[in-house]
């Protein structure tokens, strides 16, 4: 399995990347809980609704430990806290959760696992060892022709998204 990506360019007038491409991971599809379940069952002595049971107490106690101000780690997979942006008050006095907090999210840390080559050091997402990649096939990239018809992979590091 790999993981499809589409390219596109950036064409933002004031960008000082104009021109370049760069490449966007795209999801073959949404694996929702229950079907979390029922591939975990395929894998294990339990059954299907003992599995949805569990992932539905996760995602409750995930939410209980969030909001008492806990980091979650499921081994594995990584951390969960909660971040938050605020705006500023003059003064420390001044400055409360109600008024100054602007926007609440959930972060996630994913475990790392470091691999070394040729007497460099890669860190990546644990979860993640071994990824490959390959191009989505039949999209409009924005070339003549209107299909993409390229292939192979992204450069090592590719990049942040510059567009979102």
């Amino acid at each position: 399995m790999a993981i499809k990506y589409r390219l596109y360019q950036d064409n933002r007038e004031k960008s000082p990347q104009k021109g370049k491409w760069y490449a966007k991971a795209v999801p073959d599809e949404v694996v929702d809980t229950d079907q979390l379940a029922e591939l975990i069952q395929r894998n294990s002595s339990m059954k299907r609704s003992d599995v949805l049971a569990v992932l539905t107490e996760l995602s409750e106690v995930l939410r209980d430990q969030l909001l008492a101000g806990n980091r979650v780690k499921i081994n594995g997979l990584g951390s969960f806290k909660v971040g938050f942006s605020s705006k500023p008050a003059d003064t420390r006095a001044e400055w409360v959760p109600t008024t100054h907090v602007t926007s609440t999210r959930i972060n996630f840390q994913p475990e790392t696992m470091d691999t070394y080559s040729g007497g460099k050091r890669t860190r990546s997402a644990a979860a993640l060892q071994g990824i490959e990649f390959t191009e989505l096939r039949g999209y409009d990239d924005g070339k003549e022709g209107g299909t993409s018809t390229g292939g192979g992979t992204t450069e090592p590091g590719g990049g942040e998204d510059p567009l979102g």
